[in-house]
C-alpha cells in the first residue's frame, strides 16, 4: 500500500507537524481518513491563485473558522498529501516489470502488526514466527504488480533474524524508464534455515502472516494448508512404501501457488466480494493436481526398517574372553599365504643332479646337504627343509656330497 492509501500515515503526519487530535478525529469522522481523501476533498491544488474552495472545506469539517495556527498546518498538511499522490501516480503509470517495490512506512507496518495480532489472538506473532519486514514488503509488493508469486521457503525470514545477521547490499547496473544507465542497490539477507520440519513449519508460518498483513491471502487458508503439508509429512507410510518427502512437500506448495496464480489472472487485489486469493483457495487446495503430489511413494528395494527385521538378532556379548587373534605372518605381499614352487638351487649341488623337492613335494635343506647348517646333523629338519640328499632319485638321510648316486664332477 501506497504512503497516500494509509490511515495510518496520515495520523502520524498530522499529529507530528502539531494538529490537535480533537480537530484530527473531526477530519476523520467526515471521512478523510487517508491522505489521498484529504488531497481530492476540495477543488483546489497547491500554487492555485486563490484558496477558498480549501478554506470553505476546513469551516465546514471543523465546524468554525480555523485558527491561524491550524490553517498552517492543515496548508502544509494538504499540500505534502497532495504532492504523496501524485507520486504514488505516476509511480503506477510508469511502473515496469523492473521498477522495486516502495516499501511499507514504519507507521503502516506497525499498524497492520498490531492489527493482525488483535484479530488472531491465539498465536503469539513475536520471535520466530514474526515476518521479516523484506518479507512483508516482496509480499506488498506482489499486491501492488496485483500479481501473486510464489514466495521461496529460504526467502521467509523473521524480523529477529534481519535484527542479528548483517544485510549485504549487492550493486548492479539497471536501466531507467528514460533509458539511463543508473547504479542501483538492492539488500541481501542469508536464506531462513529449512533443515527440519519446524524450521520449515516456521518459514510457512511466516509466509501466511505476511499474504496477511499484504491482504493477498487470510491467514486461515494458509494455515491450513500449512497443518496439511506437516500433517502429511509426519504421517506413517504403509507397508512397502516411505515417507512423504521434503521435496515432495516443496513440489506441492509450488503447485498450490502455480494454481492459484492461474485462478487469479485477473488480480489479487481485494474487491467487495472478498479478496480473489481466499475464494480460489478451496477448489485449488482439493484439487487432485496437488494431492496426487503428495502421496507415499513405493520403497525401492527393501527398506532399512524391513532389511533390519529380517536379519538375524545379534548374540549379546559373553563375559568370557575372546579368542585371541591369529598373528599375521610378516613380510607377505602378494601370494599371501602360498609357498612358491620356484626355489634357487647352489650351483655346487647343481653339478651333483640336485632337486629341491622330493617327490611329495617336500623342501630339502641345502645348507645340509653342503654340511654347512647350523642345525644339529641328527635333526630330521630345519626352518629350511628337510635333512635329507637333494641327489634327484635318492633322497637318503646323508649330504648330496657324501651321496654315491652323485654326478661326477
Amino acid at each position: 500500500m501506497s504512503y497516500g492509501d494509509s490511515e495510518a500515515v496520515f495520523r502520524q503526519r498530522a499529529l507530528q507537524m502539531g494538529l490537535e487530535q480533537a480537530s484530527f478525529d473531526l477530519f476523520f469522522q467526515k471521512g478523510y481518513t487517508t491522505m489521498a481523501r484529504f488531497a481530492f476533498s476540495c477543488n483546489y491544488s497547491p500554487g492555485s491563485a486563490s484558496d477558498k474552495p480549501f478554506v470553505d472545506m476546513v469551516k465546514d469539517t471543523l465546524g468554525r473558522d480555523a485558527t491561524a495556527l491550524e490553517t498552517s498546518i492543515l496548508r502544509r498538511l494538504f499540500s505534502e498529501s497532495y504532492a504523496n499522490v501524485a507520486a504514488d501516480i505516476k509511480t503506477q503509470t510508469e511502473q515496469t516489470e523492473d521498477s522495486t517495490s516502495r516499501k511499507l512506512a514504519p507507521a503502516e507496518r506497525a499498524q497492520r502488526l498490531r492489527d493482525q495480532q488483535a484479530r488472531l489472538t491465539g498465536l503469539n506473532i513475536r520471535g520466530n514466527y514474526e515476518p521479516g519486514d523484506t518479507l512483508v514488503d516482496r509480499c506488498c509488493g506482489c499486491y501492488e504488480q496485483d500479481r501473486l508469486v510464489y514466495i521461496e521457503w529460504s526467502a521467509c525470514i523473521s524480523r529477529e533474524f534481519e535484527l542479528t545477521n548483517n544485510v549485504k547490499k549487492d550493486a548492479n547496473l539497471t536501466f531507467t524508464n528514460e533509458g539511463v544507465l543508473k547504479l542501483a542497490k538492492q539488500e541481501k539477507h542469508q536464506p531462513a534455515a529449512t533443515s527440519t520440519e519446524i524450521q520449515v513449519r516456521y518459514c510457512l508460518v511466516r509466509r501466511g502472516l505476511a499474504l496477511d498483513q499484504a491482504n493477498i491471502l487470510s491467514y486461515r487458508f494458509h494455515d491450513k494448508w500449512t497443518e496439511f503439508l506437516m500433517d502429511t509429512r509426519m504421517t506413517e507410510p504403509p507397508t512397502g512404501f516411505q515417507q512423504v518427502t521434503m521435496r515432495q512437500i516443496e513440489i506441492a506448495d509450488k503447485k498450490l501457488f502455480t494454481l492459484l496464480a492461474e485462478a487469479t489472472r485477473e488480480g489479487i487485489k481485494s474487491q467487495t466480494t472478498g479478496k480473489p486469493c481466499d475464494l480460489a483457495f478451496d477448489k485449488c487446495f482439493e484439487s487432485t493436481e496437488v494431492r496426487h503430489l503428495l502421496q507415499p511413494r513405493p520403497a525401492q528395494g527393501n527398506s532399512n526398517a524391513n532389511a533390519g527385521a529380517n536379519k538375524p538378532p545379534r548374540t549379546p556379548p559373553s563375559d568370557a574372553a575372546p579368542a585371541p587373534k591369529k598373528p599375521r605372518p610378516a613380510n607377505k605381499g602378494k601370494g599371501q599365504g602360498k609357498v612358491s614352487d620356484f626355489q634357487r638351487i647352489p650351483h655346487d649341488l647343481l653339478r651333483l643332479g640336485a632337486v629341491a623337492n622330493t617327490s611329495k613335494g617336500h623342501r630339502l635343506c641345502f645348507s645340509y646337504n653342503l654340511k654347512t647348517c647350523n642345525a644339529q646333523t641328527k635333526q630330521q629338519k630345519c626352518e629350511k627343509g628337510l635333512h635329507l640328499c637333494c641327489v634327484k632319485g635318492c633322497h637318503k638321510a646323508h649330504p648330496a656330497l657324501d651321496c654315491p648316486a652323485k654326478k661326477s664332477e
